[in-house]
């Protein structure tokens, strides 16, 4: 297959080759870098037609005709190699790989095989020879990085390495063979480094770069190297070979990508950023083949150590109960360098032009692996299949046009002057966990509130034990997987999309959107929340045979909102919870109607969902979800009373379910005259279920009065608690209290403002 640029007429190659060939006549420049120095050209790459294939490394490959007939004529037809262009070998990076890392850089033309489409690399072929070759000598088989120069834009010049591994196995995706890519920009006058850009390997993921490195006094770029996937990231701070995504008190940040806003207070780098980070746990997945894992394949000659360490994979994510936080903390591992470089290292790499490709293989090939994302849906879970393919690097747009693969609008703008919309248009966002406990994160929860109130907090959101996979399910789909809970996709179309959250132990959130270009942030202002699969309870709600589903917005007491999105499916959702949550329902209808209704672990019972056939909106909706609200926020209330009388007295708590039939009792007989805040909330909490009556009977006005009455007795609770006069509650209490009071509030308002 032929090289992209020489498609070229015959007067811009005349023009290039002019251009380039000055360069040969520049001196390197010494340990500062190099102006345009290609000291020696056997080709110029983006412009001369491609050479004739080289032979793979070790000579004959022993299958196959490769078209010497043994009479010595193909090699003495063949050119002497050329000399590597001084600026290739000048930014040759150093590259640092993890403890678990299996496939290093090497020279796909060893594993090339004849086919009916010319030669071809055969996956199969390929993982089973270099694994082989790797367990007899204990060293990575032909260690090799190749190279290309293009020009990028006027007076800037892109020196490309380009890295190849015969397999790719990840937490999102596994298939045969893999490429990835640093681009070092160079300004052409002065040699000076402008940009580097190190790809992030899953298509829509934004690379990690660095604007205008420091690579005085002969210093390399580093690359880190993603166990498994091979996904790079610059290594410029020296504080250790690992990722920093933020600067610390003694160092800078591995990347310069614009800072965005995620989630909350959280700012983060718009950068991939997970290689080589230590601090992460991060589960790896099996591939498998009809129905086998590759190590048991009948027609693959590999052994299970050939892959990741069984410590870090995962067989299968669903039917694990938990999260696996035991998983190790990755460690550096393996160094490999040019072999004059000053950095120390395990094993050193030959420079190959990555023009003699092209002509030498036409293709890589193997059976299609998928990796499976959990899609949580109204009646059962459905599956989607999804993989990431090496596809062939010469016929990407990056291979000829290097700033196609900037992904940092700043970054582009330094080297041209440009900034494709497409560089703007992002969706981003967090996720955390959910879990049992108080000692999380809460919503306006501070820590003497926290200790006041006690048991009554039984869920709190946090930090990930292990990183989990998102899935962007568009027209083109692709997964990638949170690094410190953070993720972010580049150049999402304008339009609907489905996003899915998976992970090992956790049950699947899905969330659906449209996408209307700009920042997008996911979720909850940019927070998802996951489940542990075995704390998980289902939600779900139907609105086909009612007004309708447009949105759904479920908030727990204490951790706030969990999820806030359009519905899964259409009309109907799904939404996983803690179970030992207490939580409000918010709907929205398709004529904008909004309702809600409340879930307790009661809602459960012995089950793992509950189910609402018929959702409805209206303001009898919001009037019943506010009489239970206010029903929890008297059992509140009582709970959190000073002094020996508590709930002693023998007297119905507010919101029972006395007749039996699953409702709370109307609250006429929770007043024990006792606490004049508990009165006020008792009062509110029957001009409630006064308007629950009125509104079910069509009358809107009278339900209205008795919604406005309950306001009003809710704002004289806080009058009462704010005045410090009410001996049984401390300031903790009462700040507790007030909270939970102001969005009662809220909820009469809006039940006010809505129709029957």
């Amino acid at each position: 297959m032929s090289d992209e640029t020489n498609t070229d007429d015959d007067g811009l190659l005349d023009e290039r080759r002019r251009r380039l060939l000055g360069y040969a006549g520049l001196a390197a420049v010494g340990t500062g870098g190099v102006a345009g120095a290609w000291s020696l050209l056997g080709r110029d790459e983006p412009a001369d037609p491609d050479p004739a294939p080289s032979e793979p490394p070790g000579g004959d490959d022993g299958e196959g005709d490769d078209g010497d007939d043994g009479d010595g004529e193909n090699a003495e037809a063949e050119e002497p190699p050329e000399a590597i262009p001084a600026v290739v070998e000048r930014y040759a990076p150093d590259l640092y790989f993890g403890a678990l890392e299996k496939w290093f850089p090497t020279d796909p033309r060893a594993y090339v095989v004849d086919s009916a489409d010319g030669p071809v690399v055969d996956g199969f072929r390929a993982l089973e020879e270099y694994s082989r070759e790797f367990r007899e000598t204990g060293s990575p088989p032909t260690p090799t990085v190749f190279y290309r120069v293009v020009e990028a834009a006027d007076g800037v010049d892109a020196v490309q390495y380009w890295f190849y591994s015969v397999f790719d196995q990840f937490t999102v995706n596994f298939h045969w063979h893999d490429w990835e890519l640093l681009q070092v920009f160079l300004d052409r006058e002065t040699g000076d480094p402008l940009l580097l850009s190190a790809s992030a390997h899953a298509r829509g993921t934004p690379n990690n770069e660095f604007l205008e490195p420091d690579l005085a006094d002969g210093r390399r770029p580093g690359i880190l190297s993603e166990v498994g996937s091979h996904s790079s990231a610059s290594e410029l701070n020296e504080v250790r070979p690992s990722f920093e995504r933020l600067p610390g008190e003694n160092w800078r940040s591995d990347v310069t990508n614009d800072l965005l806003g995620v989630a909350g207070d959280l700012t983060a780098p718009f950068a991939y950023g997970l290689p080589r980070g230590e601090g992460a746990r991060l589960p790896f997945v099996m591939p498998e083949l009809d129905g086998y894992p590759l190590y048991d394949h009948p027609s693959l000659s590999v052994e299970r150590d050939d892959f990741v360490d069984e410590r870090v994979t995962v067989a299968g994510w669903r039917g694990l109960p938990t999260p696996p936080d035991d998983l190790p903390l990755r460690e550096p591992g393996l160094v490999m360098t040019r072999s004059d470089s000053d950095t120390p290292a395990d094993a050193t790499y030959a420079l190959e032009p990555m023009g003699s490709l092209p002509g030498a293989i036409a293709d890589f090939v193997g059976p299609q692996l998928s990796f499976e994302f959990a899609i949580p849906g109204f009646a059962e879970d459905r599956f989607a299949s999804h993989i990431t393919s090496v596809g062939i690097p010469w016929e990407q747009p990056r291979y000829a046009d290097p700033l196609a693969d900037v992904t940092d609008p700043a970054h582009r703008r330094r080297i041209d002057g440009e900034s494709p919309s497409g560089l703007s248009n992002r969706v981003v966002g967090r996720v955390r966990s959910l879990a049992a406990g108080s000692g999380g994160e809460l919503v306006g929860v501070d820590d003497d509130v926290r200790d006041a109130l006690g048991d009554a907090i039984a869920v709190s959101r946090h930090a990930l034990p292990v990183e989990v996979a998102v899935r962007l399910a568009s027209e083109d789909p692709t997964a990638t997987v949170t690094r410190e809970g953070v993720f972010g996709y580049l150049g999402v179309e304008p339009g609907e999309h489905l996003l899915v959250v998976d992970g090992p132990g956790f049950a699947p959130v899905a969330q659906r959107f449209v996408h209307d270009g700009g920042t997008y942030r996911a979720g909850a202002d940019g927070d998802l929340t996951v489940i542990p699969a075995e704390d998980a309870g289902w939600i779900r709600g139907d609105g086909r045979d009612s007004g309708g589903i447009a949105r759904v917005r479920v908030t727990e007491d204490y951790a706030g909102v969990v999820y806030d999105g359009e519905p899964t499916e259409t009309d109907r959702f799904a939404v996983a919870v803690h179970r030992e949550g207490r939580y409000t329902v918010e709907v929205v209808d398709a004529e904008g109607r909004p309702g809600a209704y409340r879930v307790t672990p009661e809602t459960f019972g012995d089950g793992t969902e509950t189910v609402r056939d018929r959702v409805e909106t209206g303001k009898a909706s919001l009037s019943r979800t506010l009489r239970d609200e206010l029903a929890d926020l008297i059992d509140l209330a009582r709970s959190l009373r000073e002094g020996p009388d508590g709930d002693s007295d023998g007297e119905t708590a507010a919101g029972s379910d006395t007749n039996g039939d699953g409702d709370a009792n109307d609250g006429s007989d929770t007043n024990d005259g006792s606490d004049a805040v508990l009165d006020r909330l008792s009062r509110a909490r029957e001009e409630a279920a006064a308007a629950v009556r009125t509104a079910e009977r069509g009358d809107g006005e009278a339900a209205n009065d008795r919604l406005a009455a309950a306001v009003s007795s809710l704002e004289e609770a806080i009058e009462l608690l704010a005045s410090g006069r009410v001996r049984e509650y401390d300031d903790a209490d009462a700040a507790a209290l007030e909270t939970r009071i102001e969005r009662a509030i809220d909820r009469a308002e809006v039940a006010i403002g809505t129709e029957p």
